[in-house]
């Protein structure tokens, strides 16, 4: 209601002082076919001038929409890692049999060179070894129940949802929640069982490597300070043998 009635207010205000110009202009010039000219001239132009300033406008909203949610979507992508992300991968790698090559590869020239898209490739086609063996599934359960809330929030995010391959990601860590919960008694898994885990944990881990790789890219350009945290956390580093 108070945004019609500013409006209103505008729209009579802007009338008014057009009016009381062209008087004006009327009264020291008394040339009213000239005035009427000017009057015509500059309607014809309002078309014009409306499109240009549409486009402009509207262009500029566009770009600072676009701005304001991609810093809402960072700052939630920032919030899981930091919450949770980072010691869930870290648990998942655990799995992986081959995780030690995999931290040879992904040094820090990879991280951040092409903007992350050399250390994806690597992440891609990397030859993975995730086995499972259910007396090491205690502390991938227990992680999982205490953030299942988080990760039910984040899901519920609005702004995430235009952010595909992150929803994607979350869904696939929920899902071995779910997995998890499902099977019971984990001591008694069957191999198939633990076969079909490996594969959960496989395409959540790597979906959470490459989100990983683009939040440290965001860190890097964007707040340096928090970057060097973050990067001491690096999962990817490991004890020399």
């Amino acid at each position: 209601m108070s945004n019609l009635k500013g409006n209103v207010i505008l729209f009579v205000t802007l009338t008014v002082s057009s009016v009381l110009i062209y008087f004006i202009q009327y009264t020291i010039f008394q040339d009213a076919s000239s005035t009427f000219f000017y009057f015509l001239q500059d309607i014809a132009f309002l078309p014009f001038q409306a499109l240009i300033v549409s486009l402009v406008i509207n262009r500029f909203l566009n770009v600072t929409e676009k701005k304001r949610k991609i810093k809402k979507n960072n700052v939630a992508i920032s919030t899981f890692f930091v919450e949770t992300g980072v010691e869930i991968m870290m648990i998942l790698s655990k799995f992986d049999k081959n995780h030690r090559k995999e931290c040879e590869m992904l040094k820090l020239t990879e991280l951040l060179g092409n903007k992350g898209k050399t250390a994806r490739k690597i992440v891609e086609g990397f030859e993975y070894r995730f086995h499972v063996e259910p007396e090491n599934l205690g502390e991938l359960v227990a992680i999982m129940e205490k953030n299942k809330g988080f990760l039910l929030t984040l899901l519920e995010n609005p702004n995430l949802h235009e952010h595909e391959a992150f929803t994607d990601m979350l869904w696939a860590v929920f899902h071995i929640a779910d997995e998890l919960k499902t099977r019971g008694d984990l001591n008694k898994i069957s191999d198939e069982d633990a076969s079909h885990l490996a594969v959960d944990l496989l395409r959540a881990y790597k979906a959470m490597v490459i989100e990983w790789i683009g939040y440290i890219n965001y860190l890097n350009d964007d707040y340096p300070f928090l970057y060097k945290i973050a990067i001491r956390k690096n999962p990817f580093y490991t004890e020399p043998e």
